[in-house]
């Protein structure tokens, strides 16, 4: 069908699908990356857990979704806009539960050996511990890229997203469809493919992380 301005819904709906998804994508990208590497060498180095964790009690008390919407409305709302607002602090929750992994793995054997032998911090994170960690962020970015796809989604639905035509943008436009008799489809399609889109991009996740699990296999 189409629209009242006489625009294609299923176009639409492909193109802001399109949108979400590369938006929640390149979010999952920055911050997995910023925060896998950092929360290894938080977790390994007690020089730099002590910092850090004075970082992370001062800025995880921030609340997240606030803060995202503060940088929109100061900046103007637009793709990039919302990927650096939703960066600039997204990797401290992935960073805080990678050291937390790393913390418990760090005094093994083999890593005391390794610092005997002079190893770089950095050395010993990325060779003996992020490999024995591939089935944990796995399952965190399964997590992750649903769940920016939901905060974009729920950004725009307030009036504080993107401007460009995005699965929340056409939720938001499609507000007074909603009760209108007859136009309800404008409102529930893309809310319906949202829904869809966020529970396979989790499933396919998850399957992957216990496949990339050596204790999952018999």
């Amino acid at each position: 069908g189409a629209g009242g301005t006489g625009a294609s819904t299923f176009d639409s709906v492909w193109n802001g699908s399109r949108i979400s998804v590369s938006l929640a994508v390149i979010c999952a990208a920055i911050n997995m990356t910023i925060g896998i590497l950092l929360g290894a060498i938080w977790g390994f180095s007690r020089k730099v857990d002590m910092i850090m964790n004075e970082v992370y009690n001062i800025l995880g008390n921030i609340p997240g979704t606030l803060f995202t919407a503060v940088m929109v409305m100061v900046f103007s709302p637009s793709f990039w806009t919302l990927v650096f607002a939703m960066t600039i602090m997204g990797w401290l929750g992935m960073a805080y539960y990678i050291r937390t992994r790393v913390i418990i793995i760090r005094d093994h054997e083999y890593n005391l050996a390794s610092r005997c032998l002079g190893t770089s911090i950095f050395k010993i994170a990325m060779k003996n511990i992020l490999p024995f960690m591939t089935s944990v962020i796995v399952l965190e970015i399964a997590a992750a890229i649903p769940g920016y796809i939901s905060s974009e989604v729920f950004l725009s639905y307030i009036g504080l997203g993107m401007s460009e035509v995005s699965l929340g943008r056409l939720i938001y436009e499609a507000q007074n469809a909603m009760v209108t008799p007859g136009w309800g489809w404008e409102f529930w399609t893309p809310v319906a493919v949202a829904s869809v889109i966020t529970v396979v991009l989790y499933v396919t996740g998850q399957n992957l992380g216990d496949a990339s699990d050596p204790r999952t296999h018999m």
